[in-house]
């Protein structure tokens, strides 16, 4: 018997939705609206309705000086080698351009260009690429602390789109991704 092709994305997607949908419909049908409540954060599990705490801007205004830290030095480097490795500064626009914009949506303010890690354009390229990638948990990890839901979707994007960006990078100069 000959293999068969392997399927296409679309198939999968489509198949998945088909199964999926029922599956979930049925499950959610079944679900008590004081079933749910009783899942949220800060619900009172003896069945009182007491609302649940308010966020603490503080809390959520010093994982925004931490963003905006890790934001600008990145930015820094990013910028750095780029001036550096002329190589490099195609590839390397993208992430700029995100780490400024990110910057910018948290009100930050950029730091003048890093001093340039190594005149090799490779290691350059990797250190930023680590970077890069350190940059992305964080900003994952942050959008899981903050106490502001608004402030938890903006650093989860933030973290999504670095990622987009690192899957752009090329893995050495003058590859593309």
């Amino acid at each position: 018997m000959p293999p068969l092709p392997p399927a296409s994305r679309r198939a999968v997607v489509g198949v998945g939705t088909v199964t999926l949908v029922p599956v979930l419909a049925g499950s959610l049908g079944a679900c008590d609206a004081s079933d749910v409540g009783d899942l949220l954060p800060g619900a009172d599990p003896s069945g009182g309705s007491s609302p649940a705490p308010a966020p603490d801007p503080d809390a959520d205004e010093a994982l925004v000086d931490e963003a905006v830290g890790g934001l600008a030095e990145a930015l820094a480097l990013v910028a750095a080698v780029r001036v550096r490795h002329p190589r490099l500064r195609d590839a390397l626009a993208g992430l700029e351009d995100t780490h400024a914009a990110h910057l910018a949506a948290l009100e930050g303010e950029q730091r003048g260009p890093a001093a340039p890690p190594t005149a090799d354009a490779a290691a350059a390229l990797a250190l930023v690429r680590r970077r890069a990638t350190a940059t992305q948990r964080r900003l994952a990890d942050q959008a899981v602390r903050a106490d502001s839901g608004q402030l938890a979707q903006l650093l989860a994007s933030m973290a999504a789109a670095v990622a987009q960006q690192l899957v752009l990078l090329p893995r050495r100069p003058g590859a593309s991704a």
